[in-house]
């Protein structure tokens, strides 16, 4: 409560004395339920206070708690800092960062704890940045070519120990990423290609996060993704595969560490009707996955969603028409918002 009580005054102070925006960036509220009338409730909320062009620095704050209904203490969290300097010598921008910056590489539909509620991983994207370091980048006068470089160390690591670099290429339908970094020894690397087009988007994210000499290549460790959306009037259709790697992001302890996952695949085909005039979508997703919980799943999942005065709202139900693992019917209701 202390460190509630000191981060609104911060934030309260800083905006009076410095003009600083404050923003909740995230507000999400997602209570999940089986038949048998059990329920479990995520709640995520970020306050962040951002400088704005002027000062280019922001700090920010995290109330995460996967199961209120059995814990509702306190938790208000440091999230992370950042201050930037731009066009310094005319073509450099270099941040200094502590805490959680961003995600390398961050996925599209098929991400985060709405699709993967077990354990403590949550799927944003290819590589999460935890820690404290800095990022030296540079664009082109067009913007169309750009590189950062990133020198860190990892939160709970006692010295630098992880290097990144970024290779970006935006022509405007297409973006292309490639990655490449380090750490204690252990190499990675990835890439990412986007098309985004009006009636079409692809999006191709692959990356592993485990390579080291002499040891071999395996499925299991790379983070895959691919997924498509083809719209046709009102229509949405949107299939994804996704592979969870053995090494990820725990988003609870804050630190990279084994996911478990063996054999992991997921396939998801997601079709809606979604007026673009109206604030309402209906439709229904088809998911096949196999993963360290079950040999083989399939669920049939109903949706309805629809924004009202800046709030979103999903209620969603998994019909098990194949699975060990869960109930008959499971499903959630969500509600998020920024401000």
């Amino acid at each position: 409560m202390k460190l509630f009580l000191v981060a609104v005054t911060f934030i309260t102070t800083a905006s009076v004395s410095f003009g600083a925006n404050v923003f909740v960036p995230t507000m999400d509220l997602a209570t999940f339920f089986t038949q048998d009338g059990d329920l479990r409730t995520r709640g995520q909320f970020d306050l962040a206070v951002n400088g704005g062009y002027k000062y280019q620095a922001k700090v920010a704050f995290e109330y995460l708690n996967p199961t209120l209904e059995n814990d509702n203490s306190p938790a208000l969290i440091f999230d992370g800092a950042q201050a930037t300097i731009r066009q310094l010598f005319r073509f450099l921008d270099l941040t200094y960062w502590t805490g959680y910056y961003d995600v390398i590489g961050g996925g599209g539909y098929y991400v985060g704890h709405l699709y993967h509620r077990e354990d403590a991983f949550e799927y944003l994207g290819y590589l999460p940045l935890q820690g404290t370091g800095v990022i030296v980048g540079a664009k082109s006068k067009d913007e169309r070519y750009g590189g950062r470089v990133y020198a860190y160390q990892r939160y709970g690591v006692g010295y630098i120990n992880s290097f990144d670099l970024e290779f970006n290429l935006d022509t405007d339908a297409f973006l292309f990423s490639c990655y490449a970094g380090e750490s204690d020894m252990e190499w990675r690397a990835g890439f990412q290609l986007r098309y985004l087009g009006d009636a079409m988007d692809f999006n191709l994210t692959l990356g592993h996060l485990s390579l080291s000499s002499g040891k071999a290549l395996d499925f299991d460790e790379y983070y895959f993704l691919v997924e498509e959306r083809f719209s046709v009037g009102n229509w949405n259709f949107i299939p994804s595969i996704f592979a969870r790697p053995k090494f990820h992001y725990n988003y609870i302890t804050r630190r990279y560490g084994p996911t478990g996952e063996i054999n992991d695949i997921d396939f998801n085909f997601n079709l809606n009707y979604a007026p673009q005039t109206k604030k309402y979508a209906v439709g229904a997703e088809l998911n096949l996955q196999t993963n360290k919980n079950e040999n083989f799943g399939i669920y049939a999942s109903p949706y309805v969603g629809f924004h009202t005065l800046g709030v979103n709202w999903s209620f969603k139900v998994d019909i098990n028409a194949l699975s060990e693992v869960r109930g008959f019917v499971t499903g959630y209701l969500n509600v998020n918002a920024s401000f």
